[in-house]
């Protein structure tokens, strides 16, 4: 199809509000066109993606209406929504797809209509279809029908399995926060877990996982200590605008609530764009092209990240060392109560190197136990400022809180994973492969929920699954 076609076709899939604006029209290399139109004074906007002959492979509409749960429809009635939605853009689908699941949302139930061979779903088969309390479709992603793969003569018992698990799994006891989000828990928080550490997906036909981790010992990581907490430090009150470095010549642009933080944009005053189109590239540049962009705590008020996207030279030449220390000071001055819980990450492949910024990674320990956050300096080696800063992403009341020894034993630990575990056939696409195709592989589950095991609380034993692969 013409471009003109294509954005005629892409018009009638769905009604568009006189308001909204064009702000995107992109024809991509792999032959796929998206169009983007937003409704700005709302934050509400609609997408649209087609291939070049016309077929939608992408649909999202954000908007704020809200519905009574007095007017929603069953469920019953969504899934015909859907269906019906699919068969209007692909009529033979229902054909080699197959509805196999529902999961609940915000706001919609998204309903998966999947590609099984050996009544096992094909990654990234068929298509996902968002359908809003009304029967409305709201989001739609479509991966198309796949070839049939080749099915393994023979598979790999899973008492062969069994027995490779117990031989080599690995838990390490580390703090973490738990989010309903993603794990089958009832309450957001930290939690003291042992993190299941050991690639638990096999290759169906071949005792050997399909996902290994190459250690470089020539490149090892260790951990150092921070220099000591100073006794007479003292902590004046400066405004997150000083912290980050806003200065006259920047003008605040935007502010967006992204749920707990505030993101703020600001933008050198003078800056212009110089070749404005509809292209993806040129809306990023416009977004963020010479911004600052901080992200502030709404519970706390403190910055919780920064980053520079306008370039700042110096004529500075400041040594590796000269950095870490400003990085310190840094610390010291934004989060000294954080402070004496850092180490920071040496990595082997370290050394002096002409990159006008250095970076320093931080993790957080409380009592020899790792906590999982990372905290990120990044210092500009030409003027001494921060360029880039990331800060925890955990809460030191909620942490002082927390045992410091397990009430579970790492034995007990592991006996509670194997007592637990099954395996499950899946299709998964064959990364090592250029042509795109799939092997089936046994993956590691919950035998319940038949979700996979990422940690075992250490004070409860509770099994804590990922709602998600």
């Amino acid at each position: 199809m013409q471009k003109e076609e294509l954005k005629r076709r892409a018009l009638s899939i769905v009604p568009l509000p006189s308001h909204y604006k064009l702000i995107i029209e992109e024809y991509s290399e792999d032959e796929r066109v998206m169009f983007l139109w937003v409704n700005e004074q709302q934050d509400e906007s609609i997408t649209v993606e087609l291939d070049c002959t016309g077929h939608l492979i992408h649909l999202s509409i954000e908007t704020n209406d809200t519905v009574s749960k007095v007017d929603s429809l069953s469920i019953e009635e969504k899934r015909s929504s859907a269906e019906q939605f699919l068969l209007n853009h692909y009529s033979e689908a229902l054909k080699d797809l197959t509805c196999s699941r529902v999961i609940k949302l915000s706001c919609v139930e998204r309903f998966y209509f999947e590609q099984f061979v050996m009544d096992v779903p094909l990654a990234r088969a068929g298509c996902f279809i968002d359908v809003d309390p009304l029967g409305n479709i709201v989001g739609f992603t479509y991966y198309g029908v796949k070839t049939c793969p080749e099915i393994p003569s023979k598979l790999v018992s899973k008492e062969a399995l069994m027995e490779y698990v117990r031989n080599t799994l690995a838990l390490q006891l580390v703090i973490t926060k738990i989010s309903r989000d993603v794990y089958n828990v009832k309450k957001d928080g930290l939690r003291l877990v042992y993190e299941v550490h050991s690639f638990l997906k096999f290759k169906a036909d071949v005792l050997e996982p399909t996902l290994t981790i190459i250690h470089d010992e020539n490149d090892p990581e260790s951990y150092a200590t921070l220099p000591p907490l100073p006794a007479n430090l003292m902590v004046h009150e400066v405004t997150n605008e000083e912290i980050i470095g806003i200065t006259d010549e920047l003008e605040f642009i935007r502010e967006v609530d992204t749920g707990p933080d505030l993101g703020i944009v600001w933008r050198k005053r003078s800056w212009e764009m110089k070749e404005k189109d509809l292209s993806m590239n040129s809306f990023f540049k416009i977004q963020s092209e010479d911004t600052v962009k901080a992200f502030i705590s709404k519970k706390t008020g403190k910055i919780q990240s920064f980053g520079w996207l306008h370039k700042r030279l110096g004529n500075l030449q400041l040594s590796q060392e000269a950095c870490y220390q400003i990085a310190i000071d840094f610390l010291l001055k934004i989060i000294p109560d954080y402070y004496p819980y850092l180490q920071r990450l040496i990595r082997g492949d370290e050394e002096e190197d002409e990159r006008e910024s250095v970076s320093f990674i931080f993790h957080a320990h409380n009592q020899g136990i790792f906590i999982f956050d990372i905290v990120m300096v990044a210092v500009n080696r030409t003027t001494g400022q921060i360029d880039y800063y990331s800060g925890p992403n955990f809460d030191l009341d909620e942490l002082s809180q927390m045992p410091s020894v397990p009430a579970i034993s790492l034995e007990k630990a592991y006996r509670r994973f194997i007592e637990n575990i099954d395996f499950q056939l899946a299709w998964d696409k064959d990364k090592e492969d250029e042509i795109e195709s799939y092997q089936l592989v046994y993956q590691a589950c919950d035998r319940h929920t038949r979700l996979p095991i990422r940690f075992i609380d250490a004070t409860t034993g509770e099994i804590i699954v990922s709602n998600v692969y």
